[in-house]
């Protein structure tokens, strides 16, 4: 195969010749099995310029999209998604034959399961999959009309966590994944970023550690004691690639090739019952796992007055994604009002003098 990579630059390139005709470019493709099967789709058009795009499967189309997606901070809980959308299409079933109906009975359905902003990152997430399916030109059919699967998600405030919903959260949840969703709470990472800590990202001695954030970017981010503290404490244990995660769990029941009783890398997955007992037992309404990180930007405006601070500490690319937490200024903003009524203001000195 005539792919490869040069150096600093995040694409493989194609180049080969047919019939003396010298073909080659960049295949737009980060991973090597990605590029090379991109250029003998390349060879296949140029042996037979008049062949039709060829079909490929939802779990085909899902393994595509994967050479991108594992990248990502949030691969865990992208690769839960991809395992759920090819088991409720059908693996064998054609991208092509996948019409609008379809997708708007699944979605449906999953939204008696989850919140209508869970759906739609579920939905984004399968336009990720058509999209890298056509762009690596495979017969897809009709793009789906993705806007029209969208579910409305009410505009709310950041739900704060409170300090004896706090109390309450962490006496119930069990022991083995409360460090995890402590470490959530007080770093403000993304839930992506923290279960995919591993051991050589950290340098305790320097207090930092180095993730990778929305988008892909890798930043070295910095360690309060207390989140120091937290690592220090971890056991540690590596998955079925050898890679050691800061954050385990204990296994509660053996399914497959887990064993109860047994500890494994945290996932989406493992946190999620848990964390939805623990806020039922405590009584905590309305708050989910991403909530713990509006609850630290929230907590840092609050404390500083600075949303560029909270805009840095979250690694937001945008300030208008830190406004939301502008809320937090309207105590400023009630202050200086009453400093305005103060006993020296017109009104007040006019008062005094219909007194006298």
């Amino acid at each position: 195969m005539s792919v490869y990579k040069p150096a600093g630059k995040p694409h493989y390139l194609y180049d080969f010749q047919f019939k003396g005709r010298r073909y080659y470019g960049s295949t737009g493709c980060p991973t090597k099995r990605a590029a090379e099967e991109f250029e003998r789709r390349e060879r296949r058009k140029a042996a037979l310029p008049n062949e039709q795009l060829p079909p490929i499967t939802m779990n085909e189309a899902a393994s595509l999209y994967q050479d991108h997606a594992e990248l990502l901070p949030s691969w865990p809980t992208i690769k839960y998604m991809l395992a759920e959308l090819v088991d409720g299409l059908g693996a064998n079933k054609l991208v092509s034959e996948v019409s609008q109906r379809d997708l708007q009975v699944y979605f449906a359905k999953r939204r008696d399961e989850r919140s209508s902003a869970s759906v739609n990152r579920e939905i984004e997430n399968a336009r990720s999959v058509w999209r890298r399916a056509n762009e690596t030109e495979y017969d897809i059919g009709k793009m789906p009309k993705w806007s029209q699967l969208m579910l409305k998600v009410p505009n709310r405030p950041p739900r704060e966590l409170e300090v004896l919903e706090e109390a309450k959260l962490f006496l119930a949840l069990r022991n083995d994944v409360s460090d995890a969703v402590e470490f959530l709470l007080k770093s403000g990472w993304r839930r992506g970023e923290v279960l995919g800590l591993r051991w050589q990202d950290v340098s305790i001695p320097r207090k930092v550690a180095v993730t990778r954030i929305k988008g892909g970017d890798i930043v070295t981010r910095p360690l309060t004691t207390a989140l120091v503290e937290i690592i220090a404490r971890q056991e540690q244990c590596e998955d079925e690639e050898g890679k050691p995660f800061v954050f385990t769990y204990i296994c509660q029941k053996s399914r497959g090739n887990r064993r109860k009783g047994k500890r494994y890398p945290l996932t989406p997955t493992a946190l999620r019952k848990p964390f939805a007992k623990a806020r039922s037992d405590a009584g905590v309404d309305n708050f989910r796992i991403h909530d713990l990180r509006h609850t630290r930007g929230t907590r840092i405006v609050r404390a500083t007055g600075s949303l560029a601070a909270a805009k840095e500490a979250l690694k937001h690319k945008r300030i208008e994604t830190t406004l939301r937490y502008a809320h937090v200024l309207d105590d400023d903003v009630r202050n200086a009002l009453e400093a305005s009524e103060s006993r020296h203001s017109p009104d007040q000195m006019d008062d005094v003098k219909k007194k006298a």
